[in-house]
């Protein structure tokens, strides 16, 4: 049976709670035909969305968390030497600590999938075993 795990990014949350979004649309009907998702993310990720949206979207986001929407994963210390290298491997594409967490976590977690608008980013990065991610949105 194939996992319907995936991670979640800062660009498909600002999507989906921001109407004024130019890919809200498009991330409320994915959402819609993709219910059997069982959607990751990370708390860095929660903590970018909310600094892209209004109060009462970053209350709307709070609440879906609340209700069970994501399943979310906590860093420790000793994850933070896997985050170090990932910004050290792709540094020459600047990664922000959103990004290195992902990335991370992903390859801690054997999650391939992810929802995100960051086309060129994920594109690059690799999981140890050189594999990419697979990319389930836009």
């Amino acid at each position: 049976m194939q996992s319907t795990a995936t991670w979640v990014d800062t660009g498909f949350l600002v999507a989906l709670f921001a109407s004024d979004d130019t890919h809200h649309d498009a991330a409320k009907t994915f959402l819609k035909n993709n219910t059997h998702l069982d959607m990751h993310t990370v708390w860095p990720v929660v903590v970018e969305t909310c600094f892209f949206l209004d109060s009462e979207g970053k209350q709307a986001l709070l609440q879906w968390i609340e209700r069970g929407a994501l399943v979310m994963h906590e860093i420790s210390a000793k994850d933070l030497l896997f985050i170090r290298n990932i910004l050290s491997k792709y540094q020459n594409i600047a990664p922000d600590f959103t990004d290195a967490v992902l990335v991370s976590m992903a390859d801690l977690s054997k999650i391939r999938k992810i929802l995100t608008i960051d086309i060129r980013d994920f594109s690059i990065y690799r999981f140890a075993d050189g594999t990419a991610f697979e990319r389930l949105w836009i």
